[in-house]
């Protein structure tokens, strides 16, 4: 139970702290002051619980490093919410808040977390929880003016009696989330008859007969199939409502608000009780939840058993009113805190043990407080220690700003470095304490980072100075308190890592959001208006990140894809993956929504990036597997291969949730877990809940971003549930303003661009965020490629016939932006060749009325590579016979890169069509040469032993030319494996020309598991001219067989600051058990890392450490011993040992 005592209120009508708020008619700038208090000076931080007159004596003031306690001051204005509206007046730094001074303690007043509001029209209270923190704070100094309460006195006259006053008690337990979304908690029913005793006990309380108002927020669960509610409320043993409610719902609704209020007759010897009775389908339920239960009551103004007793009367507006207190004696005083920074000691007038005073006529409801200085029993703020000089209002002009906790900096310090040097941004990094300490009295409250940034937006000195992005360092919580059931359970130190959210009001439904957006509402335009209309006017971002070593991994993984380590044609591919629809879209004739919607995004990005290859991935193209959880399981293989080759964007449409895709798993939480492509795409998944990170679980969108190695590099995703047509707007607008040929935006422009722009999406928009860093650009190419011949003419004046089994020869050169020959350019240059677009027809594998049409490039005439030497090149290819023979444009894409200069380009061909046969092909009848086959490594030999997951790998050559086209006539790069349809493989993709030696070529792929015991295998592969080559061997799998390692190595070595370990082994693309042990001369343990991951062949397997020892403390210089330990599935481990010499 929570008395009045606990709590104080707004008063309607009145502007407080006017003398502290600034004119919105002011300059921005100057709306804040150059200087927080806090910028010099001794301080120490407070936390007080709730409202109420707090003690601290001299002893305990001397304690926190006070030397003159007479001179200590006290700053803030406690825990109340922030206001979310930038129209009203606020504070900005910190107030000082008037101090009675006795002689040896002080007594201040001190407002918590719950504000009460005045309802002038209805004479009745309301509450508003704050839902960032269950403390709020001051600040004690000295050093400065100790500021002390205005006294003063009324002249009396003849004026209203007040013998009562007007007051609030309330029961709320703030336990459960229904909808895991929104701000709002409650609590479960735990009978379906329950009564509420805990409002005290009426004589105690001095309430007086007459007029209770009782006001109830309950919340029936909702339903999916038709049911009736009937909630009744009774008060005292009197019914006071009994009422119906339909609880049928969509399937996003989780309950309903019902709102029960009354009026009661108080009588003496009434019980304080309220009793709620449910019925579900007139059966006794507990499906329902309680938000509050207040009651609004008049009490005796007198003296309690308490120190303070907070006081305030309707019945005193609009008129002079004299306030009578019984009980009363000399140590008692009444102060006026309606402006608690400016609070007013009252004369007043002692008659026996009656004291009195009066006030002038006033509009306005006032609040007093009566103070027994006689009494002991003051509650104490309880320190929480010395706080470090800054004054972030000093800050102006910066780019980028990272919020990170106090326990992340180092590595957010890491990442402003990276983008200081590489990108020249002006980046500053600051814990939310140094924030809530400016801008939120040190309270906890997601308002505070707006305020903030702000500032910052205001006192640029020019529009471009003024910030651009913000990167929220730290995991999210629905609950951002942790004072629900399950968050409760969350250790202090899991809990230093998060950041605020911004929470829905509404906490029922699908319209139920959290946003990040809200730090970004900056403009004055924004003022005043609804979260859901307001433009974002920066690029804001959030890492999930719940750990130091989290933290350090994606910052790791940010500065490798900064350092653009992965070069390749894959930044010229993205892939667009749709669902074929649920029963439900059956229904409403809308299975192929989500393949038109996919479709018109590939088509955007066509038209915007020409440069760019968008191929389709649409389930309904593949036979379903209905006896399997995954029933496209194929859509899978072919998604993990795409992203195995590399892609630089991948596009989902489809449904989903926070551990898969659509219905049939298309993509699972431990298939995300096993990514192990280096080469990393951004994500954009329009679906529903994909990435809900401020949720207990981490959810599959945070893992794709968490993967240390792989996964992506970031994504624009949903957090909430998210419709189709505005999925596909959202979606279309983002690719659009992404591939901006003339900008080249960082990632953080392109969301704020979405999110501002779209104005009838800006309340869709809430539920898609971004996953990564803002003012990361993609790895593009900026630089352009031209085609000038092929054969020999003009390849812009002459279209030409790629005809089947003719060599074509293509030049060309590179380009600068501008259009100029780079003749200094020296690199590779990757190419693929596409036939003409074809017409494809889905499945229809869900019968709806019609398939699904599109077009596509689907297949490939000649993939390869070849030199640029001063900005020039030529490559010759053989057309393959597989070729649709069509007669249209197909589509060359090509890539560029000049390793030394760090140069990449980019560019496009189709003046080609794809039709005829050659008049003189070459006389060639010999298939390809296997020059090297072998699993797992070079050693093997026919008949040896292997583990489950076995790697293959066949080096071939070939004059023509190895086919890959895929045309439909059996020509197909084959693995079969016991003769059997699912162990053969088409391993068309996984070919690749090897740079610099013409015809030759490597087929590399990952074997899936396999059986024990004996297998066959035969491998086949086709020349362009239609010749084939056979091989056939066999293996042994073992599953016991322990892996090898072939090499570990140190490097640097000696070590200074971090040291990375790169292992070489015989299982490439093998999920492997991977741990690195590190043991001083003596043989003890300093350092062990485990994790799971693969390799590619012929690369390392790399694992970083900061030289720290598992609790967290640098290791001395001197001589260590590092150990590897691998093991794949159940096969036994294989470990190898060296030294290395580390340095301070």
């Amino acid at each position: 139970m929570e008395l009045h005592e606990t709590r104080s209120f707004l008063i309607s009508g009145i502007a407080t702290l006017l003398c502290l708020c600034f004119s919105l008619s002011v300059k921005a700038g100057e709306r804040y002051t150059d200087n927080s208090v806090l910028s010099k000076g001794n301080w120490v931080k407070i936390q007080i619980e709730q409202d109420g007159i707090y003690k601290l004596t001299y002893s305990e003031l001397k304690k926190m490093g006070f030397d003159d306690p007479s001179k200590v001051a006290v700053y803030g204005y406690g825990g109340w919410p922030l206001e979310e509206d930038f129209t009203k007046p606020y504070v900005d730094d910190l107030p000082a808040v008037p101090v009675l001074r006795k002689d040896d303690y002080i007594l201040f007043y001190g407002r918590g977390t719950t504000k009460w509001e005045a309802q002038i029209r209805n004479e009745n209270f309301t509450h508003t929880n704050n839902p960032y923190s269950v403390y709020g704070y001051y600040f004690l100094t000295d050093g400065v003016e100790v500021k002390v309460p205005e006294q003063i006195k009324y002249d009396k006259t003849t004026s209203e009696r007040i013998e009562t006053f007007d007051d609030y008690l309330l029961h709320e337990k703030e336990l459960v989330s229904i909808n895991l979304s929104g701000r709002r908690l409650f609590e479960k029913l735990s009978q379906s008859t329950q009564t509420f005793n805990d409002f005290g006990n009426p004589e105690t309380l001095g309430i007086v007969e007459g007029e209770i108002y009782v006001d109830c927020k309950f919340v029936p669960l909702t339903t999916t199939s038709e049911a009736q509610g009937e909630i009744t409320l009774s008060f005292a043993g009197n019914k006071l409502y009994n009422g119906n409610t339909s609880l049928q719902s969509g399937t996003y609704t989780k309950g309903k608000d019902m709102e029960l209020a009354q009026k009661y007759e108080y009588k003496a010897g009434d019980h304080l009780s309220v009793k709620l009775e449910y019925k579900k389908s007139q059966q006794p339920s507990t499906d329902g939840y309680v938000d509050y239960i207040r009651l609004n009551v008049k009490r005796q103004l007198k003296t309690y058993n308490e120190p303070y007793t907070f006081f305030r009367s309707f019945k005193s507006r609009n008129h002079i009113s004299r306030f009578v207190i019984e009980g009363a004696n000399s140590a008692c005083m009444v102060m006026d805190i309606t402006d608690p920074a400016n609070c007013k000691i009252i004369e007043t007038e002692l008659t026996g043990s009656t004291m009195s005073f009066t006030i002038p006529e006033s509009n306005s409801l006032r609040e007093f407080v009566l103070i027994r200085t006689d009494r002991t029993d003051f509650p104490v703020p309880v320190s929480k220690g010395a706080v470090e000089c800054r004054n972030l209002h000093g800050w102006s002009n910066k780019d980028m700003i990272i919020i990170s906790p106090s326990t992340l900096r180092k590595e957010a310090e890491r990442l402003k470095e990276a983008h200081e040097t590489q990108d020249g941004l002006r980046v500053e990094v600051v814990t939310p304490e140094e924030i809530y300490n400016e801008f939120s009295s040190g309270t906890p409250d997601a308002t505070a980072y707006r305020r903030f940034m702000k500032m910052l937006y205001d006192k640029a000195a020019s529009k471009e100075d003024r910030p651009k992005y913000l990167l929220l360092f730290g995991d999210g919580a629905y609950d951002n308190r942790f004072v629900t059931e399950s968050w409760s359970k969350m250790s202090d130190k899991e809990r230093e890592n998060f950041l605020l959210t911004f929470q829905s009001e509404n906490s029922l439904d699908e319209k139920s959001y959290v946003t990040d957006d809200y730090f970004g509402f900056l403009d004055d335009a924004s003022n005043g208006k609804s979260v859901e209309s307001c433009p974002v006017d920066i690029g804001i971002d959030r890492f999930p990140i719940r750990s130091v070593s989290d933290a350090r991994k994606m910052v790791n993984k940010v500065i490798r894809y900064m350092n653009n380590e992965e070069l390749g044609i894959w930044k010229n591919e993205t892939c667009f993956v749709a669902d074929d629809g649920s029963n439900a879209d059956k229904v409403k004739k809308q299975a192929n929504d989500h393949m038109k919607y996919a479709n018109g995004a590939a088509q955007t990005v066509e038209e915007k990036a020409p440069d760019v290859l968008a191929s389709r991935l649409f389930f309904d193209n593949y036979a379903k597997d209905y006896s399997s959880s995954n029933s496209y399981s194929v859509v899978t293989d072919e998604m993990n291969k795409k992203l195995r080759e590399g892609l630089m964007l991948i596009n989902y449409t489809g449904h989903g949730n926070t551990t898969s895709w659509s219905d049939e798993n298309v993509l699972t939480l431990p298939m995300i877990d096993k990514f192990s492509y280096p080469k990393l795409p951004l994500w954009i998944t329009a679906t529903c809940d994909f990435c809900r990170f401020d949720a207990l679980a981490t959810s599959a969108g945070e893992s794709i971003f968490l993967n240390e190695k792989s996964g992506g590099i970031a994504l624009y995703t949903t957090v909430r549930v998210a419709y189709g047509s505005e999925n596909d707007r959202i979606n279309n607008s983002f690719l659009e303003k992404l591939f901006d040929q003339s900008m080249y935006p960082a990632l953080g422009d392109v969301v704020r661009s979405v999110k501002a722009d779209n104005k009838s999406l800006r309340s869709k928009n809430l539920n898609f965020t971004f996953i990564g860093d803002p003012a990361l650009k993609l790895a593009l190419p900026s630089h352009k490629i031209r085609i000038n011949t092929i054969n020999g003419k003009d390849a812009v004046q002459n279209s030409t016939n790629f005809r089947a089994y003719d060599e074509v020869t293509v030049e060309g050169e590179i380009l600068a932006p501008d259009n100029s020959i780079i003749d200094n350019f020296n690199g590779k240059l990757e190419v693929k060749v596409m036939d003409s677009k074809i017409e494809i027809t889905t499945r229809n594998n869900f019968r709806n009325d019609t398939a699904f049409k599109y077009m596509d490039y689907k297949n490939l005439v000649y993939k390869g590579s070849t030199q640029v030497q001063n900005g020039k090149f030529s490559f010759s290819f053989y057309v393959p016979g597989n070729i649709s023979y069509s007669g249209k444009a197909g589509k060359m894409i090509l890539y560029a890169s000049d390793s030394e200069q760090k140069i990449e380009a980019k560019g496009n061909f189709t003046n080609y069509k794809v039709q005829g046969t050659s008049d003189d092909p070459l006389d060639d009848h010999e298939g390809p040469e296997i020059v090297k086959l072998y699993l797992n490594d070079s050693t093997f030999v026919s008949g040896d032993k292997v583990n489950t997951t076995p790697f293959f790998y066949a080096r071939l050559w070939d004059q023509t030319g190895v086919d890959i086209t895929e045309g439909g006539v059996g020509h197909d790069v084959m693995l079969m494996i016991d003769n059997k349809p699912f162990t053969s493989y088409n391993l068309n993709s996984y070919y690749d020309n090897i740079f610099g030696r013409k015809g030759e070529g490597e087929v590399r792929f990952g074997i899936p598991q396999l059986s024990a015991g004996m297998h066959e295998a035969v491998f086949k592969v086709w020349d362009v001219m239609g010749n084939p080559t056979t091989y056939t061997f066999r293996f042994e799998v073992d599953e016991s067989l322990k892996p090898f390692i072939t090499n570990i190595v140190a490097t640097p070595t000696p070590a200074k600051g971090n040291v990375e370990f790169h292992l070489t082994h015989n299982r490439p693309e093998s999920q492997m058990k991977v741990g690195i042990m590190v043991y001083d001369i003596a043989g003890r343990l300093h350092w062990k890392h485990e994790e799971t991951g693969s390799s590619e062949l012929f690369k390392d397997y790399v694992i970083d450490w900061d030289l720290r020892n598992n609790s967290g403390s640098h290791v001395r210089p001197g001589v260590y011993i590092y150990r590897a330990a691998i093991s794949t599935n159940n096969s036994k481990e294989a470990t190898e040992a060296k030294k290395m010499i580390i340095l301070w």
